[in-house]
């Protein structure tokens, strides 16, 4: 097993420079257009400028088209300068800086390089940030999408009577074996609480509107979802792509359902 450094428990730069970046550099002396289509033909929207394995700055659309706006009127046919005339700075971070730190230079410049002005180690973009933010947080996101769905659903299946009616036939028994307060609102039960308000065969007629007809369908979708919950939010595991995926697929269906749900209600209504 790899061994890890405590630091790597945080959001640290080393995290999110791409493993696989191919770190490609331009000699001052490169032409503006052969520099534009090589990003082109990459697909980056900058690269650092080297002088005998030291940096310059970096080249990149922002750069030339800030420069643009200092040419001469004079000047005809700027494609042909050469990109050192387009160079600007960017701070450098180390990898093991705090990506919070760098959130004012994301801000302002777009990207940060990695290491220092005589040992480039990459580049790490505004984008790299976000797609490194989005992956770490999706989980607790569709989590959050899924339960606040499902209890507004429930919530807007009853009033507050038969809420407390569905709560007590179902989950009195459990709080009372744990010598704890029955729930009386929506905001008080749990994950398990709404899955078996909805498994219950005797309450699940006031439901079916909102879920579906077939209890069956409800509860395979939603039976995996307590504990993937509570190792999302204990930080037991990994999340599997497996998992990823079937948490896409019930939020995706209560988006259906809800969507569904407030047509009829709207179409009842008229």
């Amino acid at each position: 097993m790899k061994e890890i450094s405590l630091k790597d428990l945080f959001h640290l730069v080393k995290k999110v420079l791409p493993e696989t970046q191919e770190l490609i550099t331009l000699p001052p002396e490169t032409s503006v257009s052969a520099a534009l289509e090589l990003m082109r033909k990459k697909n980056i929207s900058q690269m650092p400028v080297v002088e005998a394995e030291s940096v310059l700055g970096i080249f990149s659309y922002r750069s030339f088209a800030m420069g643009m706006l200092k040419l001469s009127a004079k000047e005809k046919n700027p494609l042909q300068l050469l990109v050192e005339e387009f160079v600007e700075d960017l701070k450098y971070a180390r990898i093991t800086d705090e990506l919070t730190s760098l959130l004012d230079e994301f801000d302002l410049k777009d990207a940060v390089l990695v290491g220092s002005e005589d040992r480039l180690q990459g580049i790490v973009t505004v984008v790299d940030a976000l797609k490194y933010f989005y992956d770490v947080s999706t989980p607790y996101i569709l989590l959050r999408e899924i339960e606040l769905a499902i209890r507004e659903l429930i919530r807007n299946s009853v009033n507050e009577v038969e809420l407390k009616e569905c709560i007590e036939r179902t989950s009195k028994d459990y709080y009372q074996q744990k010598n704890q307060p029955i729930p009386t609102c929506l905001e008080e039960l749990t994950f398990y609480d709404y899955l078996m308000i909805l498994r219950f065969k005797g309450t699940w007629d006031k439901f079916s509107a909102a879920f579906g007809e077939n209890p069956n369908i409800v509860y395979t979708k939603l039976e995996p979802l307590p504990e993937l919950r509570n190792q999302v939010f204990h930080f037991k595991k990994e999340i599997t792509i497996k998992e990823y995926e079937k948490m896409r697929d019930v939020r995706d269906w209560l988006l259906k359902r809800i969507k569904k749900f407030e047509a009829r209600k709207k179409k009842n209504n008229q």
